[in-house]
This record gives C-alpha cells, sequence and structure tokens, in this order.
C-alpha cells in the first residue's frame, strides 16, 4: 500500500514513518509550490550516505521546495529533476490544472529542471538548459544509465528514479502512442497508456545499464507508484488510468487509490518466491525498514530478525524476500486528530470539498474502517460514486468493509461488526497520540 498522493508517500518511503507523524496530518495532500516547510525528519538518503553509500537521485522531488529542503541537503550526493510535483514533458515549465469557463485548461509556470550536485566544499545548483523539446521521461533514463555508467563498483550505490510519467499532462511521445499503442480506441487512454510503455521503456534501458556494469549481480531494485491513478478531473489531474476492479483512485482512500503496483527484482530472492505473488500485508514505510536493514546485513539473517520495526516499517519485506510470510497484520491509512489550522481549511481543487478533519482510516486484518467526519467527502465529486449508506456509531459516520469477502468496497458491514468498529476506533485513538502537532502541508 502506498498513500494517496504523491508528497505523502515519497514521506514515508524516505523516513519510514506514517505521514501523520510527519506534520502530513491530511495524508492526501501534497506539499506546493508556495510552502516553506519541508518533511522534518532524518531521510533514507541520509542514513545510507553515512553508510558510504552513493546517493543519487533523479526525477520528482516534492519533498520540499527551499534549498535547505531540497535532495542536496537530504543526502543525496546528486539530483537531476524536478523541485515541484508537476511540470510539462517537453518544456519542462511547472503547471497547474486551471478550471476556467466551465473546462479545464493548463497554467504554464517557471522552468522546473535542476542539476544539483555536491564536490568537497560546497553544493552546485544549476538549471542545465538544451532540455526543451526533449521528453522528460528520457531525460530521466538518460540521466540514470549515466550514473550508472559512471559508478565506482567498489563503492555500494543508492539510485533513487521517480518517473513523472504517466502523471499529467498527456503528453505522450507520439511515436510511442502510434506504433505501440494504436490498437486501444478510446483517445485519452490510448495517450495514457503510451507514457506508460515509454516509461517502462526506461526501466528495461536503466535495467540494462546495470547488467553492463554486472551491478544488478548485487542489487535490489523495487518498483513501485506512489498512488492510484486519477479517476477524477482535478486541479493536478488528467484522466486515462485504470484500477479497476478496485474502487476510485488518487486522492482517496478507497482501495483504487492506495493499492500500489509493486515489484521486487533481485537475485538474494529465495528461489521459492521468486516469479511469485506475495499477497501479505505491505506498506511503503517497510522499504525504509527493508532497505536500511540489507544495507547493515552482516549476512546473519536471524540477528536482522531480532528487531521487529525500524520507525513505523515493519520487517514484512525484508522478511518477504527471504520466504518468510508477512505477519503485518495492520496498517494506518490515515488518520487527522485535531481540527484544521485556519490556513489549512480550503476547497480541495476539485472547488466543493474541503480537507477534512477529525478523520480517520485504518486497516485490521481483513477489516478496513473509514471513521470520522467523511458525510461531506463521501458524497462529493472527489469519489466517482457515493458511499454505501453510512452507520452512526457513538454519533460518528463509519463505513466498514470486509476486504477479504468484499475486496471492492461496495458494502458497509458497521452494523454487523460493531465489536470491530469499537476495536479500531480505539486504535485509531491510539495513533492520534503520535501526530505531530506542527503541519507542514
Amino acid at each position: 500500500y502506498s498513500q494517496t498522493a504523491c508528497t505523502p508517500t515519497r514521506a514515508s518511503l524516505m523516513t519510514g514513518r506514517y505521514p501523520h507523524k510527519l506534520g502530513q496530518v491530511f495524508s492526501s495532500f501534497v506539499l506546493t509550490g508556495s510552502e516553506e516547510k519541508g518533511i522534518p525528519d532524518t531521510f533514507l538518503s541520509e542514513e545510507l550516505k553515512s553508510l558510504g553509500y552513493k546517493v543519487h537521485g533523479v526525477g520528482k522531488w516534492h519533498l520540499g521546495h527551499l534549498q535547505e529542503n531540497l535532495p542536496t541537503q537530504k543526502g543525496f550526493d546528486s539530483f537531476y529533476g524536478l523541485y515541484s510535483g508537476m511540470t510539462s514533458h517537453y518544456d519542462h515549465r511547472e503547471v497547474s490544472h486551471r478550471f476556467s469557463d466551465g473546462k479545464w485548461e493548463w497554467d504554464y509556470k517557471g522552468y522546473d529542471i535542476h542539476y544539483d550536485f555536491r564536490n568537497e566544499t560546497q553544493t552546485i545548483y544549476t538549471e542545465p538548459t538544451g532540455h526543451v523539446g526533449i521528453h522528460s521521461t528520457d531525460l530521466f533514463t538518460n540521466a540514470a544509465v549515466e550514473k550508472i555508467d559512471k559508478h565506482d563498483r567498489e563503492c555500494p550505490l543508492f539510485l533513487f528514479v521517480a518517473y513523472t510519467a504517466p502523471h499529467s499532462p498527456l503528453e505522450p511521445k507520439e511515436s510511442v502512442v502510434a506504433d505501440r499503442n494504436g490498437h486501444i480506441n478510446d483517445t485519452t487512454r490510448r495517450r495514457y497508456a503510451a507514457m506508460v510503455t515509454h516509461m517502462d521503456d526506461g526501466v528495461g534501458e536503466i535495467m540494462s545499464a546495470l547488467q553492463r556494469k554486472k551491478l544488478d549481480e548485487n542489487s535490489i531494485i523495487i518498483f513501485l507508484s506512489d498512488h492510484g491513478a486519477a479517476r477524477i478531473e482535478t486541479c493536478w489531474d488528467s484522466v486515462g488510468g485504470s484500477n479497476a476492479p478496485y474502487r476510485d483512485g488518487k486522492f482517496t482512500f478507497f482501495e483504487g487509490g492506495i493499492k500500489s503496483a509493486a515489484f521486487v527484482w533481485s537475485p538474494w530472492l529465495a528461489e521459492s518466491i521468486k516469479g511469485t505473488i506475495n499477497t501479505g500485508l505491505m506498506h511503503v514505510v517497510d522499504i525504509y525498514s527493508c532497505l536500511m536493514l540489507l544495507s547493515r546485513d552482516t549476512g546473519s539473517i536471524s540477528q536482522m530478525f531480532q528487531s521487529e520495526k525500524i520507525n513505523d516499517g515493519e520487517l514484512h519485506l525484508y522478511r518477504a524476500l527471504h520466504g518468510i510470510p508477512s505477519s503485518r497484520s495492520t496498517i494506518l491509512h490515515n488518520i487527522v486528530p485535531t481540527t484544521l489550522p485556519e490556513d489549512k481549511q480550503f476547497k480541495y481543487c476539485s472547488h466543493t470539498t474541503p480537507l477534512l478533519d477529525n478523520y480517520a482510516v485504518i486497516r485490521h486484518g481483513k477489516f478496513k474502517l473509514f471513521y470520522g467526519s467523511i458525510i461531506e467527502w463521501c458524497y462529493s465529486d472527489v469519489v466517482t460514486s457515493p458511499c454505501p449508506d453510512l452507520v452512526m456509531v457513538n454519533d460518528t459516520a463509519a463505513l466498514l468493509f470486509d476486504l477479504e469477502n468484499d475486496p471492492f468496497e461496495t458494502v458497509n458491514v458497521a452494523e454487523k461488526h460493531l465489536d470491530v468498529v469499537d476495536l479500531l476506533v480505539g486504535m485509531i485513538g491510539e495513533y492520534a497520540k503520535e501526530a505531530a502537532t506542527e503541519w507542514v502541508a
């Protein structure tokens, strides 16, 4: 599982913590270009740098825009890409989606491609030229391959590649549309698919570079999406993706918004699990704990298992690499345990839905509970279809789904399982005690 949007998922990946502990109290929101704060924690990149790794980032950052929050201040030796949440794919200007005269239009802002790097004495910040007209997917693939080609094999490497494809705006490479996606009848869907195809080509080129350098012989490669596909058009998103058969998508906590397409590849994988699908519960915070353990692994798996968790990440992914089933039973998907500060009480970019407070979503075993001020959100244009009938428990709205028997979240079983609701509400109360008081986004 990921979070519902870019910044919260990246924050959890880089810190191993649930967003509510980082000030991302409404953990489906993102850092905006005007936001002066960053993520108040030590990053995975900083930890790996301290262990002697070369640390390079390519692609989308979206974890803070001021200089003190940029990648080269968070452990990265170099970073090539964009600081913001999205840019046009050919001229690389930051963009937003503006609703005007009854339709959505793109609003183009400043150039947002940067190459930052550290030498022995200082950090150099640059805006490379000559890249207008070259698709961002090609730029990011080429930058990643160059870092691999120039890497000293005797030094450990952490390479973070965050493609902006298939994020809007839908600007695919036309040759990819025509040559390999022309069979898709729907125009929007065809263009979206072409952006995924193009990204997939880039992943293949990165794998080939690792193989040429023989780095693949001692590597772990983790691929994931930071949220589900957008199902409604908003100030950040066009449509074209699909989360079928799961419900809804980006910016919602239904399964379509938070179940991430993901895989792990490594020569270290136990033979018994190569080519298999792991159905155990995993969350993006588990990637942090896994990579921290692997970076410190002395070869004794039993010693690694003596620790149960690192930050909020438990050892399920690490165990899975060794053929041991996940024992994770609980995921906190979201919690907003307080009333929003006045400067955060604004409408979601769909224009009709406010950011909500006193609201939580939690998964425990086969049950998933939406609890709190959910009513206004549940019947808004943020979701593609109305919620099942809400049940009031202790004067609070509740949606409870049995995901084992109803994975597509169609039937509210709260009234049938009031004992489960009570259990999960108690767990929410414990998580609320850990929430950060300082707001970041």
